[in-house]
């Protein structure tokens, strides 16, 4: 009987120890090591070169110009296009046809995802592509790293890795100072990366539209065709609202003369300044 029992005990220990081993892995520190020396190799160093012949070329490129950043959340649905202004889209904000894209951001390259062949096929639109570490994340397709509207660019995805859907635990949230020789942070949102390009182009103002980090089963605009996404489709994106109030920061010591505004802002109201839409004041009447 207390040979079973002590059998039992010791099998419960090593269930519990395979269960939790990413964890433990964690305290004593050994992956995420190996993760920030992969991160090094495979990320860091391959942008101090690939980065300098990528974004150089844009830097300061919007001086003067108002920049809207379109993501894909539900108040993206009350966004009648800016006359006279540069549109970064994300992911499957291309679905809005009636929104002219200067520039298309995303790291879903792969057949899983439907709206990237209508992406890759917009032709009046610069792709940036992200390559980003493990994950799943795959080496950019050859096929698409010679097109010459498109451009690869890395992402330092280490938070992800380490903290898993909960970056927003990570105390030190900021950009790179130049992402001409550094990869650029996402902290789980390709609009990170956006972000950052915007900011590097220098505009007078910067809208961020549909970046309204709301809750699960209310996270995307309609007509995007996010229902094919499964679970990724239906997250809870108001654990990625801490992130932009650290960025925020940031940002005010480094590009403080930009104004950055929240169209009809959810998640990220009182972060940056807040405007609203005649529609969307309607729709809360």
């Amino acid at each position: 009987m207390i040979e079973d029992w002590m059998k039992k005990a010791n099998d419960g220990v090593w269930d519990l120890l395979n269960e939790n081993r990413k964890k433990i892995w964690h305290l004593l520190g050994t992956d995420v090591i190996m993760d920030r020396m992969g991160m090094l190799m495979d990320v860091y160093m391959p942008a101090m070169v690939h980065h300098q012949k990528i974004f150089p070329k844009y830097r300061g490129i919007n001086r003067g110009k108002t920049v809207v950043i379109v993501a894909t959340g539900p108040t993206l649905d009350y966004y009648k296009p800016m006359p006279d202004v540069v549109h970064m889209g994300v992911n499957a904000a291309i679905w809005r046809k009636d929104i002219p894209f200067n520039y298309l951001f995303s790291m879903h390259y792969t057949k899983d995802f439907d709206f990237m062949k209508e992406l890759l096929n917009y032709e009046d639109a610069v792709k940036f592509l992200g390559i980003y570490f493990r994950m799943g994340g795959l080496p950019i397709p050859v096929y698409l790293t010679e097109r010459e509207d498109v451009e690869s660019f890395y992402i330092d995805n280490l938070l992800q890795l380490v903290y898993g859907t909960r970056v927003e635990k990570c105390k030190k949230t900021i950009y790179p100072l130049d992402i001409s020789v550094s990869p650029l942070m996402c902290y789980r949102s390709i609009v990170h990366c956006a972000m950052q390009f915007a900011l590097w182009t220098h505009p007078s103002k910067i809208y961020l539209v549909g970046v309204d980090c709301s809750g699960r089963g209310n996270s995307h605009a309609k007509g995007l065709n996010y229902e094919t996404w499964g679970d990724w489709g239906r997250m809870d994106f108001r654990t990625f609202i801490r992130p932009w109030r650290k960025v925020k920061n940031w940002i005010d010591a480094y590009y403080p003369d930009i104004e950055i505004v929240s169209l009809n802002p959810v998640g990220l109201k009182g972060i940056f300044k807040d405007e609203y839409t005649d529609e969307y004041i309607n729709r809360m009447r």
